[in-house]
């Protein structure tokens, strides 16, 4: 009973092991959109072919547990608001990087 015990409680201090190491691989970032109020429909985090919709929280968008490496932020701008697109190169494992304002242009 007890060696079960032991085995079962070295099965779960591995496992979160592996957990805490995947999290320490992975990254976030989030900008500030300027007008902030409706000037956006949706924000993407797009690297490569994957792409990712990113959480509006007042203004403020975040995507966590993404890939390190290079991304483009998509910006589908409303009226009379501009889309844009905007760079975000070599975010680090393990980094959550604010990457400040974007201020949306008129059209």
């Amino acid at each position: 009973m007890k060696n079960a015990l032991v085995q079962l409680i070295l099965v779960i201090i591995g496992v979160s092991g592996i957990h805490a190491v995947r999290l320490l691989q992975t990254s976030s970032f989030h900008v500030r959109l300027s007008p902030g109020d409706g000037a956006a429909q949706k924000i993407w985090a797009i690297q490569g072919k994957d792409s990712l919709e990113m959480i509006n929280v007042n203004g403020d968008y975040y995507i966590d547990n993404i890939k390190p490496g290079n991304w483009i932020i998509s910006v589908e701008a409303n009226a009379p608001y501009k889309s844009a697109q905007y760079e975000v190169s070599d975010l680090k494992p393990g980094v959550d990087r604010e990457l400040g304002e974007i201020r949306l242009k008129n059209r």
